[in-house]
């Protein structure tokens, strides 16, 4: 102590304890650390914020599925039908493209709203005032007896294609059908499905997409008719 005051020329200093000393030297550390962290934080911070300006990979796919131009159901002038593979229940059923219903399986279903191959939904048949339509239509067969069937219809404007998929809902759950999860794929394209056990004991399910004017219909239809 006596050497320090005579080199400051007798001012007299006191010196702090070597605690206090090594107290404030670890607060100021630890402020600098803070300040550091704060602005690394920060950058961080900048850096999440344009990354979720960034669509990820799921959402451009979802981007590039609602505001697609391109006619689903019609490329190059051709109809696009669906593949045996596209139908669901394919990994059960084994579908099997069919130009007409075997014996005895009944018709095929005709212009919308009509629902329910073999007249499962018989309601729906009923005799109504078609408006101007271009339809497309395949059927499938599968094992124990099961029958699909695909419809593509082009109308002549879109809101007579949303009126008529309105009209056909009402049928389908008029014939008992409900609203069900649909597939991955039919998420993806919009589509909505119904399923539900109809007269003769068999489960019948419905797909329905619109894309403008155009409407698509897929019914798969398990097994033969209940005995009796």
């Amino acid at each position: 102590m006596a050497e320090v005051e005579d080199l400051l020329e007798g001012v007299a200093v006191r010196l702090s304890p070597a605690e206090e000393i090594r107290a404030k030297g670890q607060r100021r550390r630890t402020r600098s650390r803070a300040l550091r962290a704060g602005a690394g934080g920060a950058a961080l911070l900048v850096a999440a914020g344009a990354w979720a300006l960034l669509p990820s990979d799921d959402q451009a796919t979802r981007q590039t599925v609602t505001t697609a131009t391109a006619n689903p159901f019609r490329t190059d002038g051709e109809i696009q039908m669906l593949r045996t593979d596209e139908l669901p229940g394919n990994a059960r059923w084994h579908w099997k493209e069919s130009a007409s219903l075997p014996a005895g399986a009944g018709r095929r279903s005709g212009p919308l709203p009509q629902v329910g191959l073999d007249e499962a939904c018989p309601a729906s048949f009923a005799a109504r005032e078609s408006p101007g339509q271009k339809a497309y239509s395949l059927v499938y067969t599968g094992r124990d007896h099961a029958l699909a069937q695909y419809r593509v219809v082009e109308y002549d404007d879109t809101a007579t294609a949303r009126s008529q998929v309105a009209e056909l809902r009402e049928e389908i759950t008029k014939c008992g059908l409900r609203t069900v999860t649909p597939t991955a794929r039919e998420k993806e394209e919009g589509s909505k499905a119904w399923s539900g056990t109809v007269q003769d004991g068999r489960t019948l399910r419905v797909t329905v997409r619109r894309w403008n004017s155009w409407v698509s219909v897929a019914e798969v239809m398990d097994g033969a008719p209940s005995a009796g």
